[in-house]
């Protein structure tokens, strides 16, 4: 029998007003009991499940203590009881059925090995598994069609960052039969949310190259029609959760696996799902604008996992000021959104909180993930139209030349840059154990998978290997990238993705608006680039680009004596360290884009036009009207310029 927790909620909480627009959130108060004022006496009979633990971390990394918990009323004066009275056990990841009778959850017992997803009744019997074995599993939800969805390490591979094991989608029966991976990131995808038209909407690590960003992705059940759904450069978003009026409301930041800051309402209805940062008050409002996005320490308190709890009604966890992050103490609080304005390009909605109270909390653990216990709309079934016995897909982009200056690169000008192919490029994961010493930069591996012709309308369509993270670059006349697309596509076995209508395009009510609505490309077969993994193409220092080097380069650019190598620019093999303290030769992390003592570098990692080792080998850009370089007896070979450049824009790995 469940044991109602022995102290009242009002342990501890904020000594604020009740409203936002009057809320310092720096204002001192008292942790030992709520001010009456603050506390609204609701009548209510609806419960409320959280998670109660010791952990700070919330990025499925903890493995802390922690339990499901309930409360009901959800009100200041209501009655918190355990649904679950593990010992030792890591809890974490509720979500309710659409009956709100059963709930999911993440857990590694007390002893265990790894976290797998347990179901259990509301009123804390029938525990049961469902996944098993196989990695960590984490974030599950309820389908509509009665499978489950959850995020999972068990494909061995790693993340591009911290080279830890990644989480990506799944599904499986509700018996954990019929597993399957439908996501293919390079790094993790976590906080999936069901959309109310069936979708999924859910945060996606992307790191390429230097870029290092968490914007919001949407994709279908099956893991078809994944795109980005929101989510400018300079800005991250977590824990999204629907508001009634089927807009987002996360968590804002701008670091790196910081999933602590702000409220901010996302408005994607006001134009591009990629916004300039510059421009936010227009594309979305951060409604706590006092709590700062950069990490602790929180002067003004941090919020994580806001959910609606019906009508204009939320639940957020929240902690008062904190120096760092084991100072922060998570608590549960209500508040309500204001809207001015009509929520239409014309007449933009802005968005502030109200009535920010506070709900309960236990000065000694956090409480997160605070959700309705209740029945809840199930949105319709998303009929999978994938074809299994396949192992491709075809992707058909329809203008190459619509797209934005958003993420600093160039604009090609239709008429003007002539643009004739792309090279799609494939990302290669790094696996559990595989030593992390194939680059010295911040590119992970990638291989070329072939040259895909583009129609003068800007349209290309090709068929490429299914369940592979691809990218892909527009190419000049001399076969360079112009654009390259920082953001890892794929489709699934039988799909057809037919949405891309450009990069950075924008997005209104009515959804995308394209420049180029009948392509030319819709009316020819898809060039044909599946091909199998073996023969995708890697060009590396190593094996490929260091014989050029050490052929026709090396002779001249060395020390002589006490003279540095002309240009500073030292290509010998002499081993030397690059960052994390990996040793590579020199010649190599002097062309990596990552060397620590070259004033300028010659090389930017991706972007060929860039660089100015392409300049001097295709005689191009900084090098134009010179000729190539080197000349005479050493010139290069057409095929040693072609890898150079390509080399580079892979990303200039070592191996």
């Amino acid at each position: 029998m469940s044991t109602p927790i022995p102290f009242r909620t009002s342990v501890s909480t904020l000594a604020l007003l009740a409203t936002v627009s009057l809320l310092p959130f720096g204002a001192s108060g008292c942790r030992d009991s709520a001010p009456d004022d603050l506390i609204q006496q609701e009548s209510t009979t609806e419960a409320l499940v959280f998670v109660r633990t010791k952990s700070t971390e919330t990025l499925n990394r903890s493995l802390a203590e922690g339990n499901l918990m309930k409360l009901s009323p959800i009100s200041p004066d209501g009655i918190v009881t355990p649904i679950t009275n593990f010992t030792g056990a890591s809890v974490s990841d509720p979500a309710v059925s659409f009956d709100g009778a059963k709930i999911l959850f993440s857990m590694r017992p007390s002893g265990g090995s790894s976290r797998n997803v347990y179901e259990i009744n509301a009123d804390g019997t029938g525990l049961r598994q469902v996944t098993s074995g196989g990695g960590d599993d984490f974030d599950p939800l309820y389908l509509p069609d009665g499978r489950v969805l959850f995020t999972s390490t068990r494909s061995g591979e790693m993340d591009e960052y911290n080279h830890a094991r990644s989480a990506t989608l799944y599904t499986c029966d509700m018996d954990g039969s019929n597993l399957e991976r439908i996501s293919f990131n390079q790094s993790d995808d976590f906080d999936p949310e069901l959309l109310p038209n069936g979708k999924i909407v859910y945060t996606r690590w992307e790191h390429f190259g230097d870029m290092n960003r968490f914007p919001l992705f949407v994709t279908n059940p099956d893991g078809s029609g994944t795109f980005h759904q929101f989510g400018p450069h300079e800005r991250n978003f977590f824990h999204s959760t629907v508001t009634p009026e089927g807009r987002l409301l996360a968590i804002e930041s701008t670091r790196i696996n910081g999933d602590e800051g702000p409220l901010a309402v996302l408005k994607p209805e006001q134009g591009p799902s990629d916004p300039a940062s510059t421009s936010y008050e227009l594309h979305w409002d951060v409604v706590t604008p006092n709590v700062n996005t950069d990490g602790e320490p929180w002067s003004h308190g941090a919020f994580k996992y806001p959910r609606s709890i019906g009508g204009n009604r939320y639940v957020v966890s929240y902690s008062l000021p904190a120096a760092t992050r084991e100072d922060a103490d998570y608590g549960l609080y209500t508040f309500t959104l204001d809207q001015a304005g009509a929520g239409t390009v014309q007449d933009p909605a802005t968005f502030s909180v109200h009535s920010l109270t506070f709900l309960f909390n236990d000065p000694e653990w956090n409480e997160y993930d605070a959700q309705l216990l209740a029945p809840h709309s199930k949105p319709p079934v998303i009929a999978s139209t994938l074809d299994r016995s396949v192992d491709y897909g075809i992707f058909l982009a329809q203008d190459v030349f619509n797209r934005s200056r958003v993420d600093g690169q160039e604009v090609p000008v239709r008429g003007v840059e002539a643009i004739d192919s792309v090279a799609v490029i494939a990302s290669i994961p790094t696996t559990e154990g595989m030593a992390n010493n194939f680059s010295a930069n911040n590119y992970e591996r990638r291989a070329l998978i072939g040259m895909v012709p583009v129609h003068s309308d800007g349209s290309f369509r090709m068929k490429v290997p299914a369940n592979t993270p691809l990218s892909f670059a527009t190419l000049d006349s001399h076969g360079r990238g112009i654009v390259v697309k920082r953001t890892h596509i794929f489709v699934r076995p039988g799909e057809r993705f037919e949405n891309c209508v450009g990069c950075h395009e924008d997005r209104v009510a009515g959804g995308d608006l394209p420049t180029n609505p009948n392509p030319m490309a819709a009316m020819h077969e898809p060039f044909d680039i599946n091909i199998p993994r073996a023969q995708f193409r890697t060009i590396n220092y190593l094996n490929d680009i260091g014989p050029i080097v050490t052929a026709k380069c090396v002779s001249c650019h060395q020390p002589n004596g006490d003279l540095p190598a002309p240009g500073g620019l030292d290509l010998t093999a002499v081993p030397d360290t690059a960052m994390e303290m990996r040793v590579f030769p020199r010649g190599y992390i002097n062309l990596s884009g990552a060397s620590r003592k070259l004033e300028h570098q010659v090389v930017s990692p991706g972007f060929p036009r860039r660089s100015r080792l392409v300049d001097y080998a295709l005689g191009l850009g900084s090098r134009a009207g010179q000729g190539s370089h080197p000349a005479g007896a050493d010139s290069l070979t057409a095929e040693e310029k072609r890898n150079i450049n390509l080399w580079v824009l892979l990303g200039a790995q070592y191996r």
